[in-house]
């Protein structure tokens, strides 16, 4: 009997040990199943991420150029709004400049009637072109 109880104690303590390294064990691995799906969910979630992302940049990119184009469009209309002020400047310099030369008041008073006659014959080339303009009856002979 004496021999049984060291016999004894070395298997409560081995049991004792087997069941610590077995505890451990299944914890370690509940551990490494827990880790393998949160990677799985983990990598789930970054490939989503890029696709998002990326999906993301090429709609950026697409606006962007979108938005040059545009950008593009507006300086064109810009450029050809300036030439037609030009345009209409230089119309209003050769205007006034015919107005200067001619004295309206003075010429009517000296000739009324070729006045009359002169600013008539203008008045209808004006309207004709605009008539022209709207595709309306044209009586203007073509320039």
């Amino acid at each position: 009997m004496a021999r049984l109880y060291p016999i004894l104690l070395l298997l409560c303590v081995l049991s004792g040990v087997g069941y610590l390294v077995y505890q451990y064990y299944a914890s370690t691995q509940e551990r490494i199943a827990i880790l393998t799906a949160n990677n799985a969910k983990l990598e789930t979630a970054h490939k989503q991420t890029v696709v998002e992302f990326e999906q993301y940049r090429v709609n950026v990119k697409e606006e962007i150029d979108k938005f040059k184009k545009e950008l593009e469009k507006q300086q064109k209309l810009n450029d050809e709004l300036n030439n037609n002020l030009k345009e209409v400047k230089a119309n209003n310099k050769v205007i006034t400049q015919l107005l200067a030369e001619n004295d309206i008041i003075k010429n009517s008073l000296a000739d009324p009637q070729a006045t009359e006659d002169t600013i008539n014959e203008e008045v209808d080339l004006f309207f004709g072109a605009i008539d022209c303009a709207s595709d309306s009856n044209c009586v203007q002979p073509q320039q």
